[in-house]
């Protein structure tokens, strides 16, 4: 399956909004907040409280990522954008800011952004 695929059959599920660029970006992104708070809070557990990774937590977390993907096709969606172009983009974002392996100075640098720091762009 290719990420508009994805896109398509992520979206068979998705609520029909009153307001679909606002309503579905809220949920959108309360969603995105509550998957990846627990995707990082399994992450914690084992950082920090010395949980065993097992098949069942690898699981756990795989299955959190997936939600995220669909709340990213959610946004993407009602922003009309494919998720197809959302990774292309971010591939070619990338490529500019480490044109050749990620170093900690191309990361400060940020070739993509023109050479502005976090704080100016």
């Amino acid at each position: 399956m290719n990420f508009n695929e994805y896109q398509l059959a992520a979206m068979r599920t998705a609520k029909v909004e009153e307001d679909p660029l606002v309503d579905n970006l809220v949920h959108a992104s309360l969603g995105l907040a509550t998957e990846t708070g627990e995707f990082t809070s399994t992450v914690k557990r084992m950082a920090r409280y010395g949980k065993e990774y097992t098949a069942e937590l690898r699981g756990h977390l795989c299955e959190e990522l997936g939600d995220t993907m669909w709340y990213i096709a959610l946004a993407a969606q009602a922003l009309g954008v494919t998720m197809e172009e959302l990774a292309d983009n971010n591939i070619a974002k990338l490529k500019l800011r480490f044109p050749d392996r990620f170093t900690n100075e191309a990361a400060e640098a940020r070739a993509d952004k023109g050479g502005l720091s976090h704080k100016e762009s």
